[in-house]
């Protein structure tokens, strides 16, 4: 009898690493198979959690072993509990996007919280050099005396100057190497243009900004942009379902109207409109 029970429990479609792995993940979490099933359908956010989808995205067979585990639907009980949990999940349509789109959405504020202290830096800083008058008269300043100095080569009467020529200031020297084009500024100022030295007053986030990588905050929005992209497409693509369990286009269409639109609200004016 034990070995007749052995035999029918045997894997029929999964290996074994994979069984293993699905039976750690239903040790862990206890819950029904069809409640887990349905938690799924219903996007249900109550019992929704970052924990369970990705442990499901992880663990998940892929779709040909779902779709041949489908096929034993009528050997059910003859299966092992792994192979049991792939046919009660086969039922789900498209269920790695779904999986896919769900994390996301639990992940989204996240996300966003992550990266919007360094948008909102990064913007105010801008618009505040854009805006200061004081920066502004420093760099008329900093021009002029550099067509000062280029007096009779090529680069005299310059009209501008990459922003990137102030951090050589420093560097550019006096003949006896005492002064730098720096110093000779500032005293400058505090002679003749005492209002100048005023500007950092001016930029408030610029030092915070400073702190921002661009490339990172770049690469973090556009990922953002790939997945909600991806999400978009999946949800317009997705085929009617008339199973009235299944919310998963309901709810993810409303829950990212809404956090989107929240999130576009709270950045500042001139950046969200660069976005859209």
């Amino acid at each position: 009898m034990t070995q007749f029970k052995k035999k029918a429990k045997e894997l029929r479609i999964l290996d074994g690493k994979t069984a293993q792995n699905l039976s750690i993940f239903l040790g862990s979490f206890r819950l029904p198979y069809e409640e887990i099933r349905d938690i799924v359908l219903e996007v249900d956010e109550e019992r929704l959690s970052e924990s369970l989808i990705q442990n499901l995205i992880k663990n998940l067979p892929e779709q040909k072993e779902l779709s041949a585990l489908a096929e034993l639907k009528g050997e059910y009980e003859e299966l092992c509990e792994s192979e049991q949990f792939g046919i009660v999940m086969s039922s789900v349509k498209l269920l790695r996007s779904r999986l896919n789109g769900i994390l996301f959405k639990l992940t989204f504020e996240e996300q966003l919280n992550n990266i919007r202290p360094d948008i909102m830096n990064v913007t105010f800083a801008c618009e505040e050099v854009k805006k200061s008058d004081s920066f502004s008269k420093l760099l008329e300043l900093v021009l002029l005396v550099g067509n000062y100095m280029n007096t009779g080569s090529r680069n005299a009467q310059t009209f501008g100057f990459n922003i990137a020529f102030l951090c050589k200031l420093r560097d550019t020297k006096s003949t006896d190497q005492n002064t730098t084009l720096l110093h000779f500024l500032a005293e400058k100022c505090e002679e003749m243009h005492p209002e100048i030295l005023k500007f950092p007053d001016e930029l408030e986030h610029v030092e915070s900004a400073s702190k921002v990588s661009a490339q990172i905050l770049k690469a973090s929005l556009d990922n953002m942009e790939r997945q909600i992209q991806r999400l978009e497409n999946d949800i317009t693509n997705f085929p009617k379902s008339e199973d009235k369990q299944d919310k998963f286009v309901e709810k993810m269409s409303i829950s990212f109207l809404v956090q989107l639109f929240s999130f576009q609200s709270s950045l500042p004016s001139s950046l969200s409109s660069q976005r859209r």
